[in-house]
């Protein structure tokens, strides 16, 4: 009985060490040993790197307004200071669409400045203060200018008024504006276009600015 019992163990621990060795086929992969051998295999890795796009912002919303009330050549030559001081704005110089017309109250040349001193004179005793000699030459010299206006219905009121005041030698004359023969378009990103364009514009006392028309 004995020696039954030692060639059971003897077979058993062969059986054990066949088994071991491999001769009885491939172990099962996804044990512990094998697993960990491939988690420490550097040459297993691989690292990959993701190229992610930059956030594109929304594109500035952009304004436009339009200068009017510029001289002859103010219009060119602020076109040209906003190029080298002000790049965020796009500036172009536009003829005005319409014809621009001033409605002149005035007194017809006199015939000496003898004659304009004594017309002046007049209109003081008759309580008017708002005129001007025009003394310079040209056709309108030894004229008295008694005000400019946009339209023709204020043009007539103040016509009225200096007749009631016993003016009679007053007229009405349409002229051209010249101060609005050209026009500065100006566009750019909203919240920087007031602020720069206040600054385009510092020292132009008759410049005025409104939002470009739309539309064809």
């Amino acid at each position: 009985m004995l020696r039954v019992v030692l060639l059971l163990l003897i077979l058993a621990n062969l059986m054990l060490f066949v088994w071991a060795q491999g001769f009885l086929g491939p172990q099962e992969e996804g044990r512990e040993p094998q697993r960990l051998a491939m988690q420490i295999a550097p040459e297993r890795l691989r690292v990959e790197v993701i190229e992610s796009s930059p956030a594109t912002l929304p594109p500035a919303a952009e304004a436009c307004r339009l200068v009017r009330g510029l001289a002859p050549n103010e219009a060119q030559h602020l076109l040209i200071q906003a190029k080298g001081k002000l790049p965020d704005l796009k500036t172009v110089v536009k003829a005005s669409q319409a014809r621009a017309i001033l409605y002149w109250i005035y007194i017809p040349p006199q015939p000496s400045r003898f004659a304009v001193d004594r017309k002046l004179e007049e209109l003081k005793k008759l309580g008017v203060t708002n005129f001007s000699a025009m003394l310079d030459e040209g056709a309108d010299k030894f004229a008295i200018s008694l005000g400019l206006f946009n339209t023709e219905k204020e043009a007539n009121q103040h016509l009225q008024e200096l007749l009631k005041r016993g003016v009679r030698s007053a007229k009405m004359q349409m002229r051209e504006n010249l101060l609005d023969k050209d026009q500065l378009e100006v566009r750019g990103p909203a919240d920087l276009l007031e602020k720069q364009l206040s600054e385009l514009l510092s020292g132009q006392t008759n410049a005025r600015t409104t939002d470009c028309p739309t539309g064809p």
